[in-house]
């Protein structure tokens, strides 16, 4: 039996307050949204999506766990909105 990496599990969900794409870090999924940054915990491999589990991340946190290619919660990618 073959198991499925987090990786492929996340393309197929999104965070649960504002439907934006998650990204994966070490120990949890953070959403892509800038105005959302919440952090989602994954424990023992599996994602917790509860908002009520949720922490939100300060701003300077939320860019490193996503990297550059974050998003507003319209969906806008940060480059475009320049």
């Amino acid at each position: 039996m073959t198991g499925f990496a987090l990786g492929d599990l996340v393309e197929l969900i999104v965070c649960p307050e504002c439907h934006g794409q998650l990204a994966v870090t070490d120990q949890s999924l953070v959403c892509s949204s800038s105005e959302c940054r919440l952090s989602f915990p994954v424990r023992e491999g599996i994602p917790v999506l509860l908002v009520d589990e949720a922490e939100t991340l300060e701003q300077a946190e939320w860019q490193t766990a996503v990297g550059s290619g974050g998003t507003t919660a319209a969906g806008i990618s940060r480059e475009d909105e320049t």
